[in-house]
């Protein structure tokens, strides 16, 4: 009896200590091997995904991980458990065509789940007021891309990534607006010509988010490009009352003789928006005449205040040509005060009574906005002093710091860590450049797995 414990407990002990010990690749493999066979997925995924990365069988784990993810419609896993069985055999031929099936049509699928969520994150806001913003946005991404380079090569290579990420964001906004001049356009041909251009606009803003990330020379060219698209856009697009606005700053900057912005004369600029707004306003203004009839929120606009809008944009567009013919600041002036009539017989939703105000006392309001505007150029002009004298400082620093050999030294490798980053990117696009075109999809016809 005693002899029957002691063996019974000796062989527990002896079943405990085995128990601690880890299980050998080769036994984790023969697991999740009897899994596989026996149906159970989960426990086969559980007890291979940890097994990828074994030197002895890594391999055949993550081919035997991709097809059950790629069974399961887990096509970012199924891609990823396929590259590391490649890694491990790069010429074999059967790892090179799970490879290719696994990632056939994966960037087509992640760029349509970016753009459901680009759109999902768009739900409910304007899309005029995106374009907008996006345009502002634009505009001042073109002024920093020209000038960031100029910096030390650390803050250079920062001041790159963060304007690369801008830039990719600016590329987001289009997707919106494609959808809504996609739905608005009934022309198919004329639909067909605006897309296309849309299109080529945002593959332009995604050129230059890449270009700036690389520290190219030529961002700030292409920046230039991308600016003019949604400069261009917004014209398109602007509905009257964006339009007017618009209008006025772009007449106020004439008439102060504001420095251009990317080589488009306010005045032409001014003269483009009155445009934009003339053709725009019948019918947008029959569109809120009926809106009006069952919203009494919305304020009546009369058809008297509308011949009175006509008339004066006419009007105001005649003083423009001129404008842009010969620089006549009078007439500048008074192209001014015709756009602020104009904005002020535009209806307004009433909040506060502040529509009743408005339309009460237009003089009032002229030399309010006359005053917000002289604000507004006064504020440019200090913005302009500040940066003239920050960069004179900078400038400064810089000729100081020349003077000391060791500063030399320092900037040299700095210089030097720009290039090899900008050169391993390079390497980086050729290397996906190349993988692209060595992988041809695979015939439906033949299957590994």
């Amino acid at each position: 009896m005693r002899r029957a414990l002691f063996l019974s407990a000796a062989v527990a002990a002896m079943m405990s200590a085995f128990a601690d010990e880890p299980l050998t690749d080769g036994e984790v493999w023969n697991e999740g091997v009897s899994y596989f066979d026996a149906g159970d997925v989960t426990n086969a995924l559980r007890v291979l995904r940890p097994l990828m990365l074994s030197k002895t069988h890594g391999a055949r784990a993550a081919e035997v991980v991709a097809k059950l993810e790629h069974e399961r419609g887990n096509r970012e896993e199924a891609a990823n458990a396929a590259q590391i069985a490649l890694r491990a055999n790069p010429e074999d031929a059967k790892a090179n065509r799970n490879f290719t099936r696994a990632t056939d049509g994966l960037l087509d699928e992640r760029e349509n789940k970016r753009i459901d969520a680009v759109l999902k994150a768009a739900q409910g806001k304007d899309p005029g007021s995106m374009l907008l913003s996006a345009t502002y946005d634009a505009r001042a991404l073109m002024a920093d891309s020209g000038s960031y380079r100029t910096n030390k090569a650390a803050k250079a290579v920062a001041l790159a990534d963060s304007l690369s990420l801008r830039a990719s964001r600016l590329a987001d906004v289009w997707i919106p607006v494609r959808e809504v001049i996609a739905q608005s356009v009934t022309n198919e041909e004329q639909a067909s010509t605006i897309l296309a251009q849309i299109g080529d606009a945002q593959a332009k803003t995604k050129a230059a988010a890449r270009q700036l990330s690389d520290l190219d020379a030529e961002s700030y060219s292409s920046m230039c490009e991308v600016e003019g698209a949604f400069n261009r856009f917004l014209k398109l697009t602007a509905m009257p009352p964006a339009a007017i606005g618009e209008d006025l700053v772009a007449q106020s900057n004439a008439w102060q003789d504001v420095e251009e912005v990317n080589s488009r004369p306010w005045q032409k600029e001014a003269l483009d928006y009155t445009r934009a707004f003339r053709q725009k306003f019948p019918a947008w203004a029959k569109a809120y005449e009926t809106q009006a009839q069952s919203d009494t929120n919305k304020p009546p606009f009369t058809a008297e205040d509308q011949a009175k809008v006509s008339a004066m944009s006419t009007e105001l567009e005649k003083i423009q040509m001129k404008c842009c013919e010969k620089n006549l600041p009078p007439l500048q002036e008074e192209a001014i005060g015709l756009i602020i009539k104009i904005r002020d017989l535009l209806p307004k939703d009433n909040k506060g009574g502040g529509q009743g105000q408005q339309q009460n006392n237009p003089q009032q309001n002229q030399q309010q906005d006359q005053q917000k505007d002289e604000q507004q150029q006064d504020q440019q002009q200090n913005d302009q002093q500040q940066e003239q004298q920050q960069q004179q400082e900078e400038a400064q620093e810089e000729k100081d710091d020349s003077q000391k050999e060791d500063e030399e030294k320092k900037e040299d490798q700095e210089v030097e860590a720009v290039l090899r980053k900008a050169q391993e990117r390079n390497d980086e696009h050729e290397a996906e450049k190349k993988a692209r075109m060595r992988k041809a999809p695979l015939p439906p016809n033949e299957r590994d797995w």
